[in-house]
């Protein structure tokens, strides 16, 4: 037998006899983790099924009764049972095992099964390895800076329950491990602080995951119906952010642009899919700015799963390199906004754009059967007007003096939903007014398409920016008439103050904010105004920090255009700049003071070697003292005094020069028996 295997025996031996082995958990550092899976868990309850957290709890009171009771730990059958059923309900719940829902979901099992196989330090490790994986998707699934304080907590804990998880048995005290853990972060976070600058960045964020409930988040769409943007206005969920250069525009200038419905069934309205539009030949020109004010600003976007970037009409630059404007004038994005995401632009706040090319004949289309009452009244109407201007202004004039009214519930539509919102209920929201106006130009041979976006925003009194809401949800009509598309919004007409002070103005009390403080008071007001700016910031500098500004902080360095290569050999310049200048530091203490508790272990080891082997590189000391006791078992009273002493003062904090003092007295003392004597 050799004396590896017969090491084993001994340590298995320890625990027989009810001897806790050198790196067999105590209670103290069985608690550690626990709160490490609390904290880590936290964050995922609110999305998870219930019996994920009962399998949660269950694992943790069974690891604990096993310390204090001695409970029998589970199996390594019923452990792997455990392990491919939890897979698949996963599997079975999710449709799927990976995605950030089942994936957190399955890290949280495995994290609570490996708990209940820890009977080592190696155990342990792998289970704060586990746990910080669980962390991590906490923060794919909530990056809101409301979400940083227990993120932060996470981290702590867990390297807190790393220190503790690798001692032997005794556990630091919490002031000690805590104090021990900030120097270990503080040292981290230069690098950290490197790495998220340089290290080369795909676009978008790299922590950025696509999830459920991110699928599922409301915006505007390529189709519009009555009520579809009725049930935005109620929500007072930031669609984006915008910082002007200089003085913004007046508010009812603010219309952000968004899908352009073209095609109208009579009560659906749609765009019009790519490949009819490449049919209309040439691209959009940028509008006429002589004359007009010329706004630049930044846009940060809430991801809303949709190619439209929202500018302010009528973009005239990007800096975007795969976005494009489309035929309708449309600022896409080659690919979904799916994450926060930032762009800088400058625009023509114009309500009309000169287009001389032929419309698509969508934008003369009504649908025939379909809304008889509105096609006759703009007949009549046009047929009293002098000119096309002229009957666009009576139309207006009819929905400002009659009696039609603005509201966020209006009565249901039949079949003819225009000729019923005309004639009978008259009450209706902004896709209520455009749909009808587009309807009735089309009817006297305009061409007209409704526009859907944004109008307005609300400016954050304590920072530069505004905020722009789902209530800020708007349409409004575009006609064509002498090569020019002018933007004509019947919603004025009918409540202006809708566009000049917005939807809360207009309403009251129709929104429900997401800010619970505001309006509350202006104190506050200014409190929730202020929290919303830190996040926008956050949202800024950290959550949006992707390879433009990369780039541009290394055109601060000096480089004129920087490559990804330029960007990797500075990033990796950078860290081995660090690292060399830790490892300096480390060696200059090392060299101008040596360590006497190592050396005195060394020493021991050295004199130790006769009684069976060398000490191997990277072996741990308790392993190393079961191999000696297995040879010499007459020496184990000593020998695991020796260790446990090594140990303590080792990684138990700063130990005290009395402590050393002493260890290596006793080491200096213990003597080594007569070499082939046996007792």
């Amino acid at each position: 037998m050799t004396a590896e295997r017969h090491g084993r025996q001994v340590l298995r031996g320890w625990r027989a006899q009810g001897i806790p082995a050198p790196d067999e958990a105590s209670v103290a550092q069985l608690l550690w983790l626990l709160l490490l899976i609390a904290v880590v868990s936290a964050p995922h309850l609110r999305t998870l099924p219930f019996w994920i957290s009962a399998i949660v709890l269950v694992a943790a009171i069974w690891r604990i009764g096993a310390a204090l009771k001695r409970w029998p730990m589970p199996g390594t059958m019923l452990r792997g049972t455990l392990t491919l059923g939890s897979a698949l309900a996963v599997g079975v719940v999710y449709r799927q095992i990976s995605g950030l829902e089942a994936g957190s979901a399955l890290l949280l099992i495995m994290l609570a099964l490996k708990l209940l196989e820890t009977h080592s330090a190696r155990d342990r490790s792998l289970v704060v390895l586990i746990a910080w994986f669980v962390l991590f998707a906490a923060f794919l699934r909530e990056q809101s800076l409301g979400s940083v304080p227990l993120l932060a907590a996470g981290v702590v804990t867990g390297t807190v329950a790393l220190l503790q998880a690798a001692r032997n048995r005794q556990v630091m005290t919490p002031l000690t491990a805590l104090l021990l853990t900030a120097r270990l972060l503080m040292h981290a976070v230069p690098l950290a602080l490197a790495l998220f600058l340089l290290f080369p960045r795909l676009p978008g964020p790299l922590w950025a995951l696509p999830s459920g409930a991110q699928n599922g988040r409301t915006g505007l769409s390529s189709q519009m119906s009555p009520g579809d943007i009725t049930s935005l206005a109620r929500s007072s969920e930031a669609a984006f952010r915008v910082r002007f250069d200089g003085t913004p525009p007046d508010r009812s200038q603010l219309y952000w642009r968004g899908p352009v419905l073209e095609s109208f069934d009579g009560r659906r309205w749609r765009a019009l899919p790519d490949s009819a539009r490449r049919q209309k030949s040439g691209r959009p020109l940028p509008p006429s700015a002589a004359g007009a004010a010329i706004y630049s600003y930044e846009i940060m976007l809430e991801p809303h799963h949709q190619r439209w970037l929202l500018p302010l009409e009528s973009p005239l630059s990007w800096d975007i390199a795969d976005a494009s404007l489309s035929p309708a004038r449309e600022l896409l994005s080659a690919r979904p906004v799916a994450t926060r995401s930032a762009w800088r632009g400058r625009s023509v706040a114009t309500p009309r754009f000169r287009d001389a090319r032929e419309p698509e004949q969508a934008t003369r289309e009504v649908s025939a059967g379909r809304n008889p009452r509105s096609t006759a009244l703009a007949a009549e109407m046009r047929a009293a007007a002098g000119s096309d201007r002229a009957y666009l202004r009576s139309v207006l004039g009819m929905f400002r003096q009659q009696a039609y009214y603005y509201t966020l519930e209006p009565p249901p539509l039949g079949d003819q939903p225009v000729d019923d919102f005309l004639f009978r209920t008259r009450s209706g929201f902004c896709e209520h007014y455009a749909s009808a106006f587009a309807l009735l130009a089309r009817a006297a041979g305009i061409p007209a398409r409704v526009v859907t976006g944004y109008q307005g925003g609300e400016p954050n009194p304590l920072a530069d920016y505004w905020i722009v809401r789902q209530s800020d949800a708007h349409a409004w009509t575009e006609v064509w008439i002498d090569g020019y598309w002018q933007r004509y919004d019947p919603t004025a007409a009918v409540a202006p103050q809708r566009v000049d002070a917005g939807m809360a103005a207009a309403l009251p009390g129709s929104v429900t904010t997401e800010l619970p403080l505001l309006g509350s008071s202006p104190w506050l007001g200014r409190v929730a105004f202020g929290w919303d700016a830190l996040n926008a910031q956050w949202d800024r500098w950290v959550l949006a920090f992707g390879p433009d500004q990369q780039s541009a902080l290394l055109g601060r360095l000096g480089f004129a255009s920087p490559t990804l290569r330029d960007l990797a050999m500075v990033c990796a310049a950078t860290v081995s700049i660090i690292l060399l200048l830790f490892t300096w530091l480390t060696l200059r203490n090392r060299g101008a003071k040596p360590d006497p508790l190592e050396e005195s272990w060394q020493y021991l080891c050295n004199r130790l070697a006769r009684l069976a082997r060398q000490r191997k590189p990277g072996e741990a000391p308790t392993e190393y003292a079961a191999v000696l006791i297995a040879a010499r078992p007459e020496l184990a009273a000593p020998l695991r005094s020796l260790t446990a002493l090594y140990l303590r003062l080792r990684y138990e904090g700063i130990p005290e020069r009395a402590e050393v003092l002493r260890f290596r007295r006793l080491v200096r003392q213990f003597r080594l028996p007569p070499a082939g004597a046996r007792g």
